[in-house]
């Protein structure tokens, strides 16, 4: 499917109706992810925002940056976020975004990595890594199904590829999703050399 300019089908199941029907699960998930609330969050692969407005209200003395491909998405997500002045919504690949190193204290990541194309993954995981803040953490939930996602070791393989650390992860099922993997992950400084 074509992310950047999906049908308009998807973008009125996932962008309108699925947020509204699917409230709870985004509300759990959200809730997982540990804020005291003045980090500065990315959340890669924002879509709509259904994760994004459950965020924002958690962040009253630090910020979101929502990042998505789709612009018929983060109109979507930019209509949700209007609200909240302390949210910003970037349309385009994370890598052109021309972000700061560390810019971020986490990073969100709620069933969107297994969409990047195979080759891409890693050079995009590669990115999202370099804008995390040394013991910065990755929040990652991704389904594993066969026919719509990637197997838990892929994501293993991937996260620790790219330089993180597994802090927990577990394999479970969500309704209206099926098997996920879900993680948290975080950087850690690089030893330094003694000799």
């Amino acid at each position: 499917m074509d992310f950047v300019n999906p049908p308009y089908a998807f973008v009125l199941v996932d962008g309108i109706l699925a947020p509204r029907l699917l409230g709870s699960i985004y509300r759990g998930y959200a809730d997982t992810v540990e804020l005291q609330g003045d980090e500065d969050v990315l959340e890669f692969g924002c879509g709509s925002g259904g994760i994004s407005e459950r965020l924002a209200p958690r962040l009253a003395n630090g910020s979101l940056t929502c990042v998505d491909i789709s612009p018929p998405m983060m109109k979507i997500a930019a209509r949700r976020m209007k609200r909240h002045s302390h949210v910003s919504c970037r349309v385009g690949r994370i890598e052109d975004l021309a972000f700061a190193d560390a810019a971020f204290d986490v990073v969100v990541i709620h069933n969107a990595l297994h969409d990047v194309p195979d080759d891409d993954r890693a050079p995009t995981l590669a990115e999202l890594v370099r804008l995390l803040r040394v013991d910065g953490r990755l929040h990652l939930r991704e389904p594993t199904k066969p026919s719509h996602g990637m197997p838990a070791a892929a994501y293993r393989d991937l996260l620790t590829d790219a330089g993180l650390t597994e802090v927990r992860s577990r394999e479970g099922k969500v309704f209206a999703v099926g098997p996920v993997f879900d993680a948290v992950y975080a950087k850690r400084a690089k030893p330094t050399d003694q000799s």
